[in-house]
Formats: C-alpha cells, sequence, structure tokens
C-alpha cells in the first residue's frame, strides 16, 4: 500500500506554528514499511481542502489528516470528508455522551460548537481519543480511505499508535518494517563523504545509503527492509562496518548522538575534567557542554576576538589554556584565539597527557560560522582524546 498525508490549518500555511505532526506521521509510517510519496498543507477552507482530499485518493490507497477536527467554525476537516464521500453529517449519541462526561468532569457546560465533535459523516469508523475532545474518523469508498486525525501532536501521537498504525497493519496485511540507522561524521564535506560511499550507494538496494549535510554534520542514513527490526539491524550492521572501514575514526555517533555528549563521555571514562577558554566561537562550546549536564565540565571564560591580539596567535591560545585550566582546576583546557586579520581562528586543547593546535579559517563573525567553529574545536578534541588521524576538516556544507 501506499500512503499521502495532507496537514489542514492555516497556521501552517503561515509558519506560526512548526509542522511536528507530518515529521512523525512519516517517520511512523517509514518505520513500518508503508510508502509515502506526497504530502500536502492546505489551509482551513472546505473546497480547497476537498480538492487536495480527492487528488490525494487518485495517488494513493490511504490519505492520513492532521486538524480540523476541532470545535470552531474554520475547523473543516469533517465537512470536507462530508463532501468527498457524498455522505452527509450526523449526530452520533455515543460521541455526545462522551463529549458530555468529559465536560461534566471539568465541571464546564458543553456548548453547541463543541457538539460538533460528536458529527461524521455518515458510515465512517470512529477513531477514539482518550487525550482529546476531537474524535477521528476513518471515511473510505472504492477509491480508497481518508484517515482523520487531531493537530494537537499528543493526541495524534497517541491515536497513530493506539489505533490507527494497527489498523492499517490488519487490514493491509502489513509484516514488514523500513528501519534506519543513522552515522554522523563531523568537520568533512558532503561531497568528500560521498565520494568514498559511492560505490555502496550505487550497487546497494537493501539497504540502502542516503548522504545529507547539515551545518553541524553530515548524516550517513542506513536503510533497511526487513520482517523485523532485529532483521533490519542485522543487515544495517553489515553496511555500517563497510561504511566505517572508509572512514576510519571518523563517525562521531549514531542516531541521536551529539557531538558534546560524546566528548563529555569520552572524558568522563578518563575522570578527566575541562575548562574553556573562548574568543570567537563567543561561548558556544561552554553552553553546549553546561546544557549536556556533562559533570566534566569545570567553567569557562569568554573573551572578545580583539582581547588575545598579539604576534604569535598560537602561542596565545595555549596561554589562554593554561590560564583557564588553572582558573577552575581542571585536567584538561581548551584555548581559542582569533587572528582578525588573517580571520584565522588558533586552538589549543591540553591534557595531562600534552596538548594540541590547529587553526582554521572563518569568513565573517556570525552565530553560524560561530556555531561551526564550536562544532570543529569539539570535533578536535573528540579526535585527539581517540588518537585519530584524519584529512583536513571542512564545512559539512561543502567541499
Amino acid at each position: 500500500m501506499n500512503a499521502e498525508i495532507v496537514m489542514i490549518g492555516t497556521e501552517l500555511l503561515l509558519g506560526q506554528i512548526v509542522d511536528t505532526n507530518a515529521t512523525h506521521i512519516g517517520q511512523v509510517l517509514a518505520e513500518n514499511g508503508i510508502g509515502l510519496y506526497q504530502k500536502t498543507t492546505v489551509g482551513d477552507n472546505r473546497r480547497r481542502i476537498v480538492n487536495v482530499l480527492e487528488a490525494a485518493l487518485q495517488r494513493a490507497d490511504v490519505v492520513l489528516t492532521s486538524g480540523g477536527l476541532g470545535p470552531t467554525e474554520d475547523d473543516l476537516t469533517r465537512e470536507a470528508v462530508s463532501d468527498v464521500f457524498r455522505q452527509p453529517l450526523e449526530m452520533r449519541p455515543e460521541l455526545l455522551e462522551e463529549l458530555q462526561k468529559r465536560f461534566a468532569f471539568i465541571r464546564r457546560p458543553i456548548t453547541d460548537n463543541n457538539k460538533k465533535q460528536a458529527t461524521a459523516p455518515v458510515g465512517a469508523t470512529i477513531i477514539p481519543n482518550p487525550n482529546g475532545t476531537a474524535p477521528g474518523i476513518i471515511c473510505g469508498d472504492a477509491r480508497g480511505e481518508i484517515i482523520c486525525m487531531p493537530g494537537v501532536p499528543h493526541e495524534l501521537k497517541a491515536m497513530l499508535a493506539d489505533s490507527v498504525l494497527p489498523y492499517l497493519r490488519a487490514k493491509y496485511g502489513i509484516k514488514g518494517v523500513l528501519h534506519y540507522r543513522v552515522l554522523k561524521v563531523c568537520g568533512m564535506g558532503e561531497s568528500w563523504v560521498d565520494d568514498r560511499m559511492g560505490d555502496l550507494m550505487a550497487t546497494l538496494e537493501n539497504p540502502t545509503i542516503g548522504v545529507l549535510a547539515s551545518h553541524e554534520w553530515v548524516r550517513i542514513r542506513i536503510t533497511a527492509r526487513a520482517d523485523s527490526i532485529e532483521e533490519a539491524n542485522t543487515m544495517i550492521d553489515e553496511v555500517d562496518a563497510k561504511v566505517r572501514e572508509r572512514l576510519p575514526g571518523l563517525i562521531m555517533g549514531v542516531n541521536d548522538d551529539t557531538l558534546e555528549g560524546v566528548v563529555a563521555n569520552l572524558l568522563t571514562q578518563r575522570g578527566w575534567t575541562i575548562a574553556l577558554g573562548e574568543t570567537f566561537s563567543g561561548g558556544v562550546i561552554a553552553q553546549r557542554l553546561a546544557i549536556s549536564g556533562a559533570a566534566c565540565f569545570a567553567g569557562a571564560e569568554v573573551m572578545p576576538p580583539q582581547a588575545l591580539a598579539g604576534n604569535n596567535y598560537t602561542e596565545s591560545a595555549r596561554a589562554f589554556a593554561q590560564v583557564v585550566r588553572e582558573r577552575f582546576q581542571s585536567d584538561c583546557a581548551l584555548g581559542v584565539a582569533t587572528d582578525e586579520e588573517t580571520r584565522t581562528i588558533h586552538a589549543c586543547f591540553t591534557t595531562p597527557e600534552g596538548q594540541t593546535h590547529w587553526e582554521a579559517g572563518y569568513g565573517k563573525l556570525d552565530p553560524l560560522t560561530q556555531l561551526r567553529t564550536g562544532v570543529t574545536c569539539l570535533e578536535r578534541i573528540r579526535r585527539h582524546l581517540l588518537g585519530v588521524e584524519s584529512p583536513r576538516m571542512q564545512d559539512p556544507r561543502r567541499a
């Protein structure tokens, strides 16, 4: 089977709300081997919703919608589905009774517009919503079926997991899963990584490999279709090993791993603490370590880029590292100095076992460049702690 999703709400079109529901639905469908080929967002207009739903039914077996099931005048999903299937809305006594109980529990009178949530197209199947007042709806004909879910994220997630997914798996005999693993590479460009993955990407059919860059890292996504999560993981393990052979020591983490979390774990395993002396990065590194709750973070000092001006910026970085190391009584320290004339960052990382220096160019002082500088420093620390010899670091979205 294949599916489409239709997200309903003018606030989504205007960018007033971030559409996390579509992301969640897409992930759940993919994990269960259900093909998803199109997503459409439409505002709160009955005619346009009808047009979108009818077009989706021409392409998909199942259309899943989110939003428009509330009690207000601009909640029009029920009416649109009624139009699509030419089935009038009817009051469902069991839904009205459930609404009355819910309002009585919170000691509020039920209003006429709330009673709208007890209606559904004739012949539609009702999906219970234990977390809210808007039940879901399943309605269909020879073209396919439309499954309507509320737009409130926690209500949608529960309904999708507890009712919609079991319904789809049973009706369409879905037994397999689509499972993935994301390997993260920091400090190397997308094309550099892609060049080393090219033969695998061209020859593999199941699992498959995809490469995608972001400001912080390149993601290598390995996706496998199998009868179970366990079988998929076995298939992914084989490809994972081949990827790591091509990128020795460069895989920073997997799935939800963060760079600061990985670095903090490496330091904690050694029983070491770290202090930071930042200039150009503006406290980005300290903020990331602090938010992660890393016990190894001893403290930080942040100074303006021009504060460490001099003739030898490598020495300035080393001296800054020594200053914060002594001030915060830490085992390790990072010092960063900035040569604004040549637009070069000089960094020094010291540990009880020695120290390492590196340089990196930058274009301009802005939040994105500060973010990338922080990533570069954390990744260099990670590699140093692991003894990884690797190519020159690059912007993940370039080279």
